[in-house]
Formats: C-alpha cells, structure tokens, sequence
C-alpha cells in the first residue's frame, strides 16, 4: 500500500502515488441508481446529533485514508474490520484529485459510504483539498456541489454526515474571515440540495478554537436547517500546553460547553503534536509530539463529546524525505486488521495508546461506542 500522510507541527499534507487500480474503475457516478427515499436525515439538535428517529448518538470511531488506499478500493476489506472495534462511524478521506492530479472518481466514494452503510457505522466523508489552506476553501466547497456528487450525498442522506473541509486555515485566519467564508459555504451547499449534517473543523489546522467558539452560534443560525455541528483536531502536544497551562485540555472542552456548542473530536491521536523548539519535523511522531489522549477521551467521555482516532493505517509518515520517514505511532494497524490492534502490548511505545484508546480504556471506543436502533436496523426507522 502506497499511503501517506505528511506532519509538519500544526500541519498535514497527504500526498501519494496515484492508485493505479483506479484506472479500471467506470468513471461516472451511478446515475441510474434511485436516490434513497428517506423522511429525514441525521439532526444536531442543541449540542448534540439525532438519528431521524430521534435517538441520540455519539460518535465513536476512526479515520480512514481511503483516497490513498491502493488495495482495497471499495473498503470491503478494512470496514468489516473497523466495525469490529465496535465503531459508529468512519470519517472517510477524500479528495476532489488523486496524488497525481487525475479527477477521483465519484464510484468509488459511492461504493465507500454504501459499504461503510452495510457495516452499520455512519459514513463521514471530509474533504482533505484543503488541510491547513484558507485559499482552498472555495475550491472544495465547489466540488461538493457539482451534480454528480449532489446526487451521490443525496442518494445516502439518510446515513451521511458532510464534513465540509479537513482543517480549512492555518493559525492566520481572522474570526471574520472564517465566518463569512463558512457562511458562503453553507449557503451553496444547501442550495445545491444537500440536506445533511454539515461538520466544520476548526482553523489552525484543525486545533483552533478561539476563533470556532465565537462564530459557532452565527453559522449555526445562518444555516437554514440549522444542522451543523462542529470539529476540533487536538493536536495538543504536552510539549506545548506545559508552555500554555496545566489545564488547556479541560479548559478547551469546557469553553465549547459552556458555549453550548455542538463538539466533536475530529481526530484523536497519541503523537502528531508540536515537538518543540528547535526540534525537527519527524520528532512530532515521538515522544516529543505526544498527546495526553488520556485526558481527551476522559473529558469528552464527561462532556458527552464524541471522539474519531486517527488513523486506521498503516502509512502514516515523513514522505518529504528521501528515504521516508515513517511514523507508526500513528498507525492504528499494521496490516489494516483489527487483530494487528488486540497485538499491542499494552503500555508499549509507541503504539500502546492504540490499545487503550481502542480496548482497554474506560473510555475506549470497544466499551463505549453505541449504535442506535436506527443503525442497527439498516439506517430504517422501524
């Protein structure tokens, strides 16, 4: 598998060869499919998401690379192993083009939300176009309304959650500017037809909440559907909050609480945090980059805030350099298997904290996670 993901501190940029399988596959979306007949879609009401029977449901689960993804195209491998974890919902990585330019085909996005449906989890899919890039933001919202894709949201919007765009903005971003650029989106996104949730992640690439919190309230009301939740990366690394304060973790996630927002954690992971002055680049995936998970998962578990690992793997790592540099304490698996996750040794560097965020932990995702009735019976009210 050819799969990377790029950390640069407070930044990601995924890059990889070109799935040469993808060649064979048809390059239309599946017109002649029925869109699916459906009363309603998934709601945010108050601080918390509802399945269209009205059932709450937190979502528990993982990220997967999929765009990049070279031998399972279509995920019917990987999702009946991440649904062994006992996972609600995948946050599905895509892209309007591949590593080398070509246009991704919108069969196999629809194949990848169909087959994470049939594994009774809530597909995601995040635009990544524009990690960590202001400028990129209208690029991607206008991919999301072309018609082929309009219609494949359509067809699966009793089961999809829209994460309009991965970590849109770096640290520069004015609150001013990230509310009217959300505004914009969420305007031609709903006039384009689409009716489900809509997931906005934090600027600062993601790990931003000063400017989220004030705003949040805004894009809520300037959404006619009022459906928007909203996503922080907490990419938090010990290194930096001992420079800021002891408490940062619970006084984020208090501060959302207190602003009555609708939270999710979009990306949770044990290393990938700022490593320090000084420091390269590659110390981010070590001890240097780790980050308290322990406390995210305790304080979201006390807040009823939802949590989504990063990322199912392998392939996470350094591929600026030459050789790369991989990073497999941010490889849930090594093979894609969940039984590559029961191997871990428990405490062991630097893949012990897939365990425990996964199995072991109070709050991992194995004892906690719960899928409504509304899932559990083929995303149907009964």
């Amino acid at each position: 598998m050819v799969q990377t993901i790029i950390l640069n501190f407070s930044r990601r940029v995924i890059s990889s060869l070109f799935l040469i399988n993808i060649l064979f596959i048809q390059s239309c979306d599946s017109d002649e499919d029925p869109i699916a007949t459906v009363d309603s879609t998934f709601k945010v009401v108050g601080t918390k998401l509802t399945d269209p029977c009205g059932e709450t449901v937190i979502l528990k689960g993982v990220n997967k690379m999929s765009v990049f993804d070279e031998n399972d195209l279509y995920g019917e491998n990987y999702f009946p192993e991440i649904a062994k974890t006992n996972s609600n919902c995948v946050r599905i990585v895509w892209q309007a083009q591949y590593s080398n330019g070509s246009p991704s085909l919108l069969n196999q996005l629809d194949s990848l939300i169909k087959n994470c449906i049939e594994n009774e989890m809530i597909p995601m899919v995040e635009m990544h176009d524009a990690t960590c890039s202001w400028n990129e933001l209208n690029d991607v919202v206008n991919y999301w309304i072309q018609p082929g894709v309009v219609r494949t949201v359509q067809r699966y919007e009793h089961a999809l959650l829209v994460n309009i765009a991965n970590e849109a903005g770096d640290d520069g971003v004015t609150e001013q500017q990230f509310l009217s650029g959300y505004q914009s989106a969420i305007t031609k996104l709903r006039n384009a037809g689409i009716r489900t949730p809509l997931i906005i992640d934090a600027k600062g690439c993601g790990k931003d909440l000063d400017v989220l919190v004030p705003t949040a309230a805004a894009l809520i009301a300037h959404d006619p559907d009022h459906n928007v939740m909203f996503s922080v990366h907490p990419y938090w690394s010990k290194v930096a909050i001992q420079t800021v304060q002891p408490t940062f973790i619970k006084d984020q996630i208090e501060k959302a609480k207190d602003n009555s927002i609708p939270l999710l954690l979009g990306e949770l992971c044990g290393y990938g945090g700022w490593p320090g002055l000084d420091e390269p680049d590659v110390a981010s995936c070590e001890e240097k980059g780790s980050i308290d998970y322990q406390t995210l998962l305790s304080e979201a578990a006390a807040n009823d805030i939802g949590y989504l690992v990063w990322e199912w793997g392998p392939g996470n790592g350094f591929y600026e350099y030459n050789p790369p540099v991989l990073c497999p304490g941010m490889d849930m698996t090594t093979n894609g298997t969940y039984q590559s996750i029961v191997d871990i040794v428990p405490g062991s560097k630097p893949r012990g904290w897939i365990r425990d965020v996964v199995l072991d932990s109070p709050y991992s995702v194995k004892k906690t996670a719960t899928k409504s009735s509304y899932i559990l019976n083929g995303f149907k009210c009964q």
